[in-house]
């Protein structure tokens, strides 16, 4: 009976050890991953998001902010299979102190020019994040094919004057895998 007891708490410790290195898990994935939303439209969307952080441009404190959120306004985007999601609008604010340096909302289309025309048509504004690896206040931006590994890397660079240039990322997939990129 004692070995009954010991095998069961065994089972039930594992279980409890699973449980927990999973949730760590979802809470890091829980990022680029899709809800489902009780509207009842079909329709796959991914939950809000909010990044803060800091960073140093020559010597100078600045403060981001990446927030994102689906857009019902935005077209609907409907891949080979039929499947449906909400594009996605992300807004950066950069501030130094109190100052706002700058703030805006972006969606695919204000990156439509730097994307193939598939892309365009079935991509979504999936990604945006600090690339320190690159001099500046740059983010590295991702375009996607929903709920898959084909994607389009775009920078956008930020000015402390409040401008922005927007670029291809032309870094090849090995030398991105050895980046330091924060936020989403």
């Amino acid at each position: 009976m004692n070995k009954n007891i010991f095998l069961l708490a065994l089972i039930l410790l594992s279980f409890v050890a699973c449980g927990e290195k999973r949730s760590e898990q979802q809470a890091q994935k829980g990022v680029n991953e899709f809800v489902a939303e009780e509207q009842g439209d079909g329709i796959q969307r991914m939950s809000a998001y909010d990044f803060s952080d800091t960073l140093r441009v020559d010597g100078r404190v600045y403060s981001y902010t990446i927030h994102r959120e689906f857009s019902d306004s935005l077209p609907v985007i409907t891949d080979d299979d039929g499947n449906r999601y909400a594009d996605n609008c992300y807004t950066l604010t950069v501030r130094s102190g109190e100052q706002t340096v700058f703030t805006r909302r972006f969606t695919k289309s204000t990156f439509a020019s730097y994307l193939s025309k598939s892309f365009v048509q079935k991509g979504i504004l999936d990604g945006m994040m600090c690339d320190r690896s690159l001099p500046g206040m740059t983010f590295a931006v991702s375009v996607s094919m929903p709920q898959s590994d084909m994607f389009e890397p775009l920078l956008l660079r930020v000015d402390a004057n409040g401008g922005y240039v927007i670029s291809r990322d032309e870094r090849g997939e090995a030398e991105m895998d050895e980046l330091d990129i924060d936020g989403v």
